[in-house]
């Protein structure tokens, strides 16, 4: 069984793993590492909690509706693995939230539009490309199946097999049916190499920790890490604003499918206090770089944004009192490439030093396939062409996945 401690009284003078943050990533990396027997694995978190920076201010999606065959797969795999989470990490018992409800894409012509959501022809393209469950509704139909959806609504697609999952519940799993210790309140000030390899890390309390394998899941955070062992990281934070809005009982459905606006990407899904709200490129700033933050200041004009656009393909919108709400604000971790993918892989500069991060607003729903696939390459590396996820310092050379909101 892991071991959660929240002092670096705790912190062991060596290990044969480092991963560096005890968000939804980092622990699944440290579970299959542990599993596949690398020896003694140890988590570091800077933080109070686990999974409390980026991972709990999602909307705790999953879908398998992405155009890159590889976010596909490793969702998939990952869905397959919430599906069986108690087995998976030896709990009997253990619920970790994991509800099928579905994605509910729209799209209509009321302005303004960001992009051309295509949906009949996304569609036809899962069904060549192993999703045939995604089904295509016109405006009438959508209307017919969601009473919510709005007059204006031309084109919907629905998948009945995503749905959602608490990221508390698959971290607490994660951490007590692993064989790894966590210590929290402990950051990393530096990541020391010798010569080109990884030879330990240094805490921010001066404490060391010798190692010759460490894993950088610290989301925002893992560029500056990288910096420390002497390496650059190609990859950018962005802001994220998310809404959780208390509302009256009957006005949502509480067994409702997540809802996308495809035109403007702007989302909701149904929440025991009422919905959660999150909408990308809300704000100018939202798609521009900035630092790691922690905390992320809230910009009052993201909740007059989403009062405003809303209501573009959904009926009740007007009704919702915007009164009571609790701000979720956080930031997303992209590849430089903005292809979509994240980066997954060794670090080609320095020996020993690998990455998990940039999963650019998916990490609840791909991060067991991702900690599994890293392990993967630590014990069979590969040549770094063959990995679609690597880390790169120019260019992947990826088709971008147009499904990323």
């Amino acid at each position: 069984m892991g071991g959660v401690y929240a002092t670096g009284n705790a912190l062991p003078d060596s290990a044969d793993v480092v991963v560096i943050g005890a968000g939804l990533v980092g622990l699944a990396t440290a579970f299959y590492a542990a599993r596949a027997n690398l020896g003694r694995v140890v988590v570091l978190e800077r933080g109070r909690d686990l999974a409390d920076l980026t991972s709990a201010h999602s909307a705790e999606g999953v879908r398998l509706e992405w155009d890159a065959p590889e976010n596909i797969a490793m969702v998939r795999e990952s869905i397959d693995i919430f599906a069986n989470f108690a087995n998976v990490v030896g709990m009997p018992g253990l619920d970790v939230g994991f509800v099928q409800r579905g994605y509910l894409f729209l799209s209509g012509t009321t302005e303004p539009v960001r992009r051309q959501a295509r949906l009949k022809e996304r569609v036809a393209w899962w069904h060549r490309n192993g999703l045939p469950d995604v089904e295509y509704m016109d405006g009438a139909d959508a209307r017919r199946r969601f009473p919510f959806v709005g007059s204006d609504v031309q084109e919907a697609h629905f998948r009945a097999g995503d749905g959602f999952v608490s990221a508390a519940a698959v971290a607490r799993g994660f951490t007590h049916g692993g064989r790894f210790d966590t210590i929290l309140r402990t950051g990393v000030a530096t990541i020391e190499t010798r010569g080109a390899r990884v030879a330990g890390v240094r805490t921010d309390g001066g404490a060391r920790i010798s190692t010759a394998t460490v894993v950088v899941a610290a989301g925002p955070f893992s560029s500056a890490l990288v910096a420390t062992a002497g390496a650059s990281l190609p990859a950018h934070n962005r802001r994220r604003h998310g809404l959780v809005v208390f509302l009256p009982s009957g006005l949502v459905d509480p067994a409702g499918p997540m809802v996308v606006d495809a035109d403007l990407g702007l989302y909701w899904r149904p929440r025991p206090e009422g919905m959660f709200i999150g909408w990308e490129q809300a704000l100018p700033w939202d798609q521009r770089p900035t630092p790691a933050l922690d905390p992320v200041p809230a910009d009052w004009r993201y909740l007059l944004r989403v009062r405003r656009h809303g209501r573009r393909l959904t009926r009740f919108w007007d009704r919702i009192p915007f009164t009571d709400v609790v701000w979720h604000t956080g930031q997303y971790v992209a590849p430089t490439s903005n292809d979509g993918r994240p980066i997954i892989g060794s670090h080609p500069h320095v020996g020993g030093l690998w990455i998990n991060t940039a999963y650019e607003g998916r990490g609840i729903m791909a991060s067991p396939a991702g900690g599994r696939r890293l392990v993967d390459l630590i014990q069979h590396p590969v040549d770094a062409a063959a990995n679609p996820f690597r880390v790169f310092l120019d260019t992947r050379g990826n088709v971008p996945d147009e499904m990323v909101l």
